[in-house]
């Protein structure tokens, strides 16, 4: 099974995605998805004693504007550890450039958040997206990479990035077969 490719994006239209975990909350190890060998292979590890401040992964079935699927940080309390998958509510995004390509961060809570607590992006309380967006200002200080952090938008921005990135992953031959007949089981189970 490829996590990329195997795994549906969404059943239910986009109120919930799929979000694959390469990086728990935490640890200064970054780790990749090779979807090619079907592995988490290790990037690199992260300078002194910084440290992934929210879990971070990937959506399956997209293709972002720098070619990769589409990042994702999922906002818990705890860790998740590699290779879970999370359903999720996508709350926002934040804009980012590396190496001149687009490499946008959609942010979202695990389906089990409290939905009366997490709406909106500003239901996350405003330090931890300045730290979240301060992590991305540096964590790439040792490879002098050029990035660039823009601002937080909310949910439709990052529903907009959401759908371009599935629409380019089936225009790049995604099997959505397999899709449309999951969303149809799914349907039927709920009956």
């Amino acid at each position: 099974m490829n996590l990329v490719d195997d795994i549906p994006t969404t059943s239910d239209d986009f109120e919930h995605v799929n979000c694959i975990i390469e990086i728990p909350k935490g640890t200064n190890t970054k780790y990749e998805y090779d979807e090619k060998l079907n592995i988490f292979k290790l990037d690199r590890c992260l300078v002194s004693s910084l440290q992934y401040p929210i879990n971070y992964g990937f959506i399956p079935r997209t293709i972002a504007l720098d070619n990769d699927a589409l990042d994702v940080l999922v906002f818990n309390h705890d860790p998740i550890d590699r290779g879970v998958l999370v359903s999720c509510r996508v709350l926002g995004v934040l804009e980012f450039i590396d190496g001149g390509k687009v490499d946008n961060k959609l942010i979202a809570v695990p389906d089990w958040s409290p939905k009366e607590k997490y709406k909106t992006l500003s239901d996350i309380e405003s330090e931890h997206l300045k730290i979240f967006r301060q992590f991305f200002k540096i964590y790439k200080i040792d490879r002098n990479a050029e990035t660039k952090v823009g601002q937080w938008t909310g949910r439709s921005k990052a529903n907009e990035i959401l759908k371009d990135a599935h629409k380019r992953w089936r225009q790049r031959g995604g099997d959505d077969k397999m899709y449309w007949d999951w969303v149809e089981r799914c349907k039927k189970s709920k009956k």
